[in-house]
C-alpha cells in the first residue's frame, strides 16, 4: 500500500496523485458548469487514476529514463495538441467518446494497483478486460481520441492522434519486454489493441 512506500517513491506518488486529483476536480467543475456527461465520466476516470496511482504496487522492474519521458509525453500530448473545432460530427464523436470512456474506466478498474504511467513490472494482470485484449486501456484511449477527431475534424487533431498512436505502440512494445510471464499470457490472449488486426 501507499503507506509502505518511503522517501522519493512516496513523495513522487503523492505529488503525481495530487496532480491527477486536481485534473479530476477540473473535470468535475466542467461537468457541473456544462451539464456534461463526458466531463463527469472524465472526472470519475481521473479520480480512479489518482487513487490507483497512490495505491499502486511497487515495481519489480522499471524502465529507462527515456521510456518514462515517452510515457509522460503519451499522456500529456493529447491535452496539448487536440483542440475543439466547429463543425464536426458531435453526436457520433460524442457517442464513441462516451462508450470508450466507459471502457477506459473498466480497463482501469481491471488494472487496479498495477496501474502506472511508465513501463514497469507491477504484476501481470490477466483478469477483467485483460482476458480479451492485452492492452484494453490503450485501446479505449485510442477510440476516445478517434471519437474526439470525429467530433473535431482538423489537421492538427489528426496529426496529434497519429503521434499519440505511434507513442502508444512504442509504449506497448516496451511494456511487453518488462512484464514477467508476458510470453505465456500473449499465447493465451492473442490481440494487443484491435481484435483480428493487431
Amino acid at each position: 500500500m501507499m503507506f509502505k512506500k518511503r522517501g522519493k517513491e512516496l513523495l513522487l506518488d503523492l505529488i503525481v496523485g495530487l496532480v491527477w486529483a486536481l485534473y479530476a476536480a477540473a473535470y468535475l467543475r466542467q461537468a457541473l458548469d456544462s451539464h456534461s456527461l463526458l466531463g463527469l465520466g472524465l472526472m470519475v476516470f481521473y479520480t480512479l487514476v489518482a487513487v490507483f496511482f497512490l495505491l499502486r504496487t511497487p515495481n519489480q522492474k522499471k524502465c529507462a529514463w527515456w521510456e518514462t519521458g515517452l510515457a509522460v509525453a503519451g499522456v500529456f500530448l493529447p491535452i496539448v495538441l487536440l483542440r475543439p473545432v466547429e463543425p464536426g460530427q458531435k453526436l457520433i464523436g460524442g457517442i464513441i467518446q462516451t462508450l470508450s470512456l466507459a471502457g477506459m474506466i473498466l480497463a482501469l478498474i481491471s488494472l487496479g494497483r498495477s496501474f502506472g504511467i511508465a513501463p514497469a513490472d507491477r504484476g501481470l494482470v490477466t483478469t477483467g478486460l485483460y482476458r480479451w485484449i492485452r492492452h484494453p486501456l490503450y485501446a479505449m484511449e485510442t477510440w476516445f481520441y478517434i471519437g474526439f477527431l470525429i467530433a473535431n475534424p482538423a489537421w492538427r487533431n489528426l496529426v496529434g492522434l497519429l503521434l499519440c498512436l505511434v507513442i502508444q505502440v512504442i509504449r506497448i512494445r516496451r511494456e511487453e519486454r518488462i512484464l514477467s510471464g508476458y510470453e505465456s499470457y500473449a499465447r493465451t490472449v492473442r490481440w494487443r489493441l484491435l481484435p483480428m488486426i493487431w
